[in-house]
């Protein structure tokens, strides 16, 4: 059965003359994601800012333009709704191909990428999208998504066009997808950003970029230039995005709990904080929003971040929390802990194993078996 529901709108045009007015340099593709069970209550919410803030009206982003302080006002208000968001924001200066200069090419293009994610996160996903074009647009569309973004036979997801007058929801999506425009696309990009990209942060589960180019700017400027060590961070976010890329549609629950996870830390590295470590909790919290349930601080140590590291991904921690590191001292910090927890650990098998050799008069040695070997000279 259908167990999420994602309403889908998007912000900027099919343009690649960026010589003419009116051309965005972005697309942007949105989609609020949240259990169906849940649609009710966030309907509820979304009908309270709607009346508050448009009146009779539906819900537009292009009707609040740049009026940044109610924007966040409405912002404030739509986000208590129990939705979260998939957000997929596109350079089309980095398009190639004259074939994308058309119409229906260039959003089955652009909706592909949102799609195989989505569907990769949520098997089982109903998607609700706004209208677009022709008729025969709409159909052809449909069947795009069902002939390639469908994970395999059992999984029961579906695609649908509404008007968006109609959907709430939709309405609140375009509203999200106007807003990230103000934070990334060039003829309409504020000095509102960080702002806004704070205010989303809570309800973001996945900010993906295309083409995804690590611009180290931001982490420069937060650590400064005698910390920052920009080899390092290019490095953690490539070797991050190599993770990710190489994921495929069918992945098992803590792949999937992996990847939600490492989306998180990347997203908040590039856009927010990159010397910011971020709290077991916080990143347990990102998970649960996406699965619906709670998980223990046991399998999140050990079926997320370890097998993370295990596949190369560098990860630093401390007894702040986990992050992707831009300095030495996040590798220290890293190191550090490490030795904290190891060094102890190592000393007390090392007096377990000596009283029960003295006890035995060195007739066992509990490290003598070969699967210990890496063990035994560690403590010798």
């Amino acid at each position: 059965m259908h167990n999420h529901v994602a309403f889908l709108d998007e912000w900027g045009n099919n343009g690649l003359d960026f010589t003419k007015k009116g051309v965005s340099t972005h697309f942007i593709v949105v989609a609020l994601t949240l259990p169906k069970e849940r649609v009710p209550e966030a309907e509820e919410v979304l009908e309270r800012v709607r009346r508050k803030h448009f009146q009779a009206g539906p819900m537009k982003s292009a009707g609040v333009g740049s009026n940044h302080g109610r924007r966040r006002a409405i912002l404030a208000e739509l986000l208590e709704a129990p939705f979260q968001i998939f957000a997929l924001v596109v350079d089309k200066r980095q398009l190639i191909g004259e074939g994308l200069r058309y119409k229906g090419s260039f959003y089955k293009f652009l909706h592909g990428l949102a799609d195989r994610e989505l569907y990769r996160t949520f098997p089982n996903l109903e998607l609700v999208a706004d209208e677009h074009g022709s008729k025969s647009f709409m159909e052809g569309f449909i069947r795009y998504v069902q002939n390639r973004h469908i994970p395999n036979l059992f999984n029961q997801a579906t695609f649908g066009f509404v008007n968006d007058q109609r959907s709430l929801l939709v309405q609140g999506a375009d509203l999200v997808a106007g807003t990230l425009a103000r934070c990334y696309d060039e003829t309409v990009l504020t000095d509102e950003r960080p702002i806004f990209i704070e205010l989303l942060r809570p309800k973001l589960l996945t900010l993906r970029f295309w083409p995804d180019v690590f611009a180290p700017s931001l982490a420069q400027t937060a650590l400064g230039a005698e910390k920052y060590h920009p080899v390092l961070a290019e490095l953690s976010v490539n070797l991050a995005n190599d993770f990710l890329n190489t994921k495929n549609a069918h992945l098992s629950p803590p792949e999937l709990d992996q990847v939600t996870c490492l989306h998180y830390l990347v997203f908040l590295f590039r856009h927010i904080d990159p010397t910011r470590y971020i709290s077991s909790l916080e990143l347990m919290e990102h998970l649960k929003a996406r699965k619906g349930k709670d998980i223990s601080l046991h399998y999140f140590q050990t079926k997320v971040i370890a097998p993370l590291r295990d596949a190369g991904v560098l990860i630093a921690s401390s007894a702040r929390g986990y992050k992707l590191p831009a300095s030495e001292r996040d590798l220290y910090d890293f190191i550090n802990h490490s030795h904290t927890i190891i060094a102890p650990m190592l000393s007390r098998v090392q007096k377990f194993r000596d009283r029960i050799r003295l006890a035995t008069g060195g007739a066992l040695d509990v490290l003598d078996r070969e699967e210990y070997g890496t063990l035994r000279r560690l403590v010798e």
